[in-house]
């Protein structure tokens, strides 16, 4: 009999437990069941979605003309911030440049820092369009895009673009310190002799900071217009050398023609 109140006892107590936890549990495990049958579903048309995409952007490359234009607007409608959508946005920037069209260069790279959700892909557009906008002379706002630079990879790559800006705008000084500082954030082991070519160019000479490219130029200049004067000089004399010869040879010519003197004959007598 205590065996039966025993289980009798722990039903209710089953039961009480159930009607105070019962909801929470069915809602827990419906809740769980969804986020399982929800992920796969996202997971298979994030899948579906790569594929639709890779596709899209092979159709883009196929195409020429207005049709490739027609499918870029189609991907950035469809697929906008997908890597898809950034490889095309960089394709046009390049396309553009090669045709030295800078404005439209520009506006398909702003496009990349506005959509992209990859901060690499970011960073490097904002290291092309800080280059385009010094092409626009406008080194101020290229220098600013430079400086908003976040990732660490494009550490050297921003400073050296920096230092490039500073050499065209003659601030020496300033392109050296962005050069060095370009060169100390290289990664052991890392080489890269442009880069060493552009320090070395514009390090100080005798604690001044000269233009290399200018002094070359200057010196250049100097030794060309050596050589000029000297050409001038021989061509002078070279003249005055054929001026004379004619006046020598009249008068050569004069005494070759002049009648020779009598010799007078012996008297024999």
């Amino acid at each position: 009999m205590s065996e039966y109140l025993d289980e009798e006892e722990q039903l209710a107590r089953m039961k009480s437990w159930w009607d105070e936890n019962g909801t929470t549990l069915i809602v827990s495990v419906v809740v769980a069941v969804a986020a399982i049958v929800g992920w796969r579903w996202y997971g298979s048309y994030s899948e579906e979605q790569t594929f639709s995409a890779s596709d899209a952007y092979a159709a883009y490359q196929a195409a020429t003309g207005a049709e490739r234009d027609s499918q870029a607007s189609a991907i950035a409608e469809a697929y906008a911030g997908s890597a898809y959508h950034v490889f095309v946005l960089f394709d046009r920037a390049k396309a553009a440049l090669a045709e030295g069209d800078l404005a439209s260069a520009e506006t398909e790279l702003q496009q990349v820092v506005s959509v992209a959700k990859d901060q690499l892909m970011v960073d490097l557009a904002k290291v092309r369009l800080a280059k385009v906008q010094q092409g626009l002379d406008r080194s101020a706002e290229a220098l600013a895009t430079l400086e908003s630079l976040s990732n660490e990879g494009y550490r050297a790559w921003g400073l050296e673009a920096k230092g490039d800006i500073h050499v065209a705008r003659g601030e020496l000084e300033l392109a050296h310190a962005a050069y060095q500082a370009a060169m100390d954030s290289l990664a052991e082991g890392e080489e890269r002799p442009i880069l060493d070519m552009k320090l070395k160019n514009v390090a100080p000479f005798e604690g001044q900071y000269v233009d290399f490219a200018n002094t070359l130029e200057d010196a250049l200049q100097q030794a060309q217009d050596t050589i000029d004067s000297a050409a001038a000089e021989v061509e002078a004399a070279s003249e005055a050398a054929q001026d004379a010869m004619p006046s020598e040879s009249a008068d050569a010519s004069a005494s070759a023609e002049a009648p020779a003197e009598p010799v007078a004959e012996p008297d024999d007598s």
